[in-house]
């Protein structure tokens, strides 16, 4: 998605003034808008079948909106850069972490192949973002460390050759190779090759394809995505021929209909692919070299638990904050409760004596319960 062209902006300043003014903060303001497309658009409906002709696919919407966003925030990065190189020589301030165009997808069991123009894969649908500025092109699309790290032995790796969701990592290997790509947030837990870098979480991959300073448009890419095949095509407009850049068998499976691709003018196409499965992938390509995945981060984000995690890491830090504020916690109240219900029936050792809950050994009892 790119930014509106510059002739037509301003054009719903009116309108759009109009209701940041009643509201007053930009939160009620985008909460506006939100709602409008929740209330009067398919925005926010999930299509229940690829022939749907209303809705989104899971993730899509979600990923529509993080592209707008990417795209004006880039403008406002390279203002900002202009501003900066024409104001009086001054200490340097630190430059913004680049955001990496990561699209969030919920996760489904549909990985069944969309027909396109060829019946063995699909071209997935593009979103465009505005030109980068110079200063913040990708890692991966500057030479460097992909020419400079050798890469993991192939067949010789020990263990599984992928982890699944899950596996024991904590005596985490330290790999000088996959170190070097762990320093780089577009190689995070992936590898820097020479026309491409891949990162990965548990759930999905980010693709950064090369491309040159000439490849303004996305009329120039063609992303061909298939369940297990990757294909990155890019036009060259003087010859009008098209090279191949990346075509090759997927390590494993993704999911089609949650799969995006971006297009950052004269830097590189972003393709984000969801996982059919969750597994940590040693290869983003099946004749790349291996990466070692015992050397990788495989911690996951607490939003990416499930409910029952989730719940279970709340409850302990809730507990823990409680402890260290001096209070008891619900289960050591619900214990006491017990014990203060019991103190004095018939048959307790305790009757007639005073209340004190400290002269009874509950160590293990709250486990227990």
């Amino acid at each position: 998605m790119s930014a509106m062209d510059a002739s037509r902006r301003g054009i719903y300043d009116a309108a759009l003034m109009g209701i940041l003014s009643n509201e007053g903060q930009i939160y009620p303001f985008l909460d506006a808008i939100f709602d409008f497309l929740y209330r009067r658009t398919d925005f926010y409906r999930i299509k229940s079948s690829p022939s749907d002709k209303l809705g989104f696919s899971p993730g899509v919407a979600r990923s529509i909106a993080r592209a707008a966003f990417e795209s004006y925030h880039k403008l406002a990065d390279e203002a900002q850069k202009k501003k900066d190189a024409t104001a009086p020589v001054a200490a340097q301030p630190e430059e913004p972490v680049p955001i990496a165009a990561e699209v969030e997808v919920e996760t489904t069991t549909s990985d069944d192949t969309i027909e396109s123009t060829t019946s063995e894969s699909v071209a997935a649908e593009p979103v465009e973002t505005s030109p980068v500025a110079a200063e913040s092109k990708s890692q991966c699309s500057q030479k460097g460390d992909a020419d400079n790290v050798e890469a993991t032995k192939d067949d010789k790796a020990d263990g599984p050759s992928t982890l699944k969701a899950g596996d024991e990592n904590d005596g985490r290997e330290y790999d000088p190779v996959q170190a070097k790509f762990q320093s780089h947030p577009e190689s995070y837990n992936g590898a820097m090759r020479d026309n491409y870098c891949w990162s990965q979480s548990i759930h999905d991959l980010d693709v950064r394809v090369k491309v040159g300073p000439d490849v303004t448009s996305r009329n120039q890419v063609r992303v061909t995505i298939n369940t297990n095949h990757l294909k990155v095509e890019l036009l060259d407009i003087f010859n009008k021929t098209w090279s191949v850049h990346v075509d090759d068998d997927l390590h494993s499976r993704v999911k089609l209909d949650e799969s995006i691709w971006t297009l950052v003018p004269g830097d590189h196409v972003l393709v984000n692919l969801e996982k059919a499965t969750e597994l940590w992938w040693e290869r983003l390509l099946v004749n790349e070299p291996k990466i070692n995945i015992r050397a990788i981060d495989p911690t996951k984000p607490f939003e990416d638990l499930d409910p029952e995690s989730q719940a279970k890491i709340q409850e302990l830090t809730y507990n823990s904050l409680l402890k260290q504020a001096g209070r008891k916690t619900p289960q050591e109240e619900k214990v006491e409760n017990l014990l203060r219900e019991a103190w004095d029936k018939d048959g307790s050792p305790f009757k007639g004596q005073p209340f004190d809950p400290s002269i009874v050994n509950m160590s293990g009892i709250n486990s227990d319960m």
